[in-house]
């Protein structure tokens, strides 16, 4: 299996990236070498016309349609399996604190993180007309980056914004309509802050001191937002992360709770088994 990497022969022979006022924006053709997708410092954008004929990520095999556009959260990790030579589709590479260094306005688009809630991956399927508009945006997104413009980081920034304008008009994110934007970058930051801080952090109080709010105001907002509490948040990503791990890997469960952060291993398989319903031993064995 390749992975897909940011090493710097293949970053001077397949990619286009620049580093300036736009961020790092790269742009990348999709190939059959690019059967595992992952990126820790990076939001993926994954534009696929034709030629993928499934998905998987940690939990779960998806049917690939054409026309489709996923997001892959940084660290995230999606297996492509092609059904042809010449597969049909793009990897749009933004920097990890793009959405929240550029103004979007409304487009509910920039918050498709949220929808990592439960390990989630969000992905839209397009008409082919308007599919058809988003690979000219990424074409043409790919030649400013190659170019010798003087204002290019620009150029680049305004069609990655129209292409997210294009994105927006099919998306479906799960939050509730009366939650306005500060609410939104409320529960973005804490959920970022969660998937960095989970093997230290377990308790709500401690993610809203590092966020200088009550923890009373984030639960609020988070329910609001998501429609459950900011604990159910963190207890949430401890499951996916422990079923990822059970499943994926050869770790021990002593190695997988010390990793989690959990002080004893009795207390991960007593959390484990109230949400799941079944040991983590069990759970590893099915």
């Amino acid at each position: 299996m390749n992975t897909l990497t940011l090493n710097e022969k293949e970053k001077n022979a397949t990619n286009t990236g620049h580093q300036g006022n736009s961020g790092f924006i790269c742009v990348q053709k999709l190939n059959r070498r690019h059967t595992q997708i992952c990126n820790p410092e990076n939001y993926q954008i994954l534009w696929l016309e034709s030629g993928v004929k499934s998905m998987i990520t940690e939990f779960e095999k998806v049917k690939s349609l054409p026309y489709s556009i996923t997001f892959i959260h940084p660290g995230k990790e999606v297996n492509l399996q092609f059904n042809c030579l010449r597969p049909r589709g793009w990897i749009l590479r933004l920097p990890l604190g793009f959405f929240n260094l550029h103004y979007f306005g409304d487009l509910h688009i920039q918050y498709a993180d949220l929808m990592l809630y439960s390990g989630e991956t969000p992905s839209i399927v397009l008409s082919p007309k308007i599919g058809e508009r988003i690979n000219s945006l990424t074409e043409m997104i790919a030649e400013v980056m190659q170019s010798n413009l003087p204002n290019r980081e620009i150029a680049a920034l305004s069609l990655v914004k129209t292409l997210l304008v294009y994105c927006d008009s099919s998306c479906n994110i799960p939050v509730k309509a009366s939650s306005n934007n500060h609410y939104l970058s409320i529960v973005s930051k804490f959920k970022h802050l969660v998937s960095q801080k989970l093997n230290i952090y377990h308790r709500v109080t401690d993610y809203a001191l590092l966020m200088h709010l009550s923890p009373r105001y984030l639960n609020n907002v988070v329910k609001e937002v998501m429609g459950v509490n900011a604990k159910s948040i963190i207890s949430e990503q401890l499951i996916f992360k422990s079923c990822r791990d059970l499943k994926f890997t050869n770790l021990s469960i002593k190695e997988i709770a010390i990793q989690l952060g959990f002080s004893e291993p009795e207390h991960f398989s007593n959390f484990f088994k109230k949400k799941m319903g079944c040991s983590p031993m069990t759970y590893r064995q099915k």
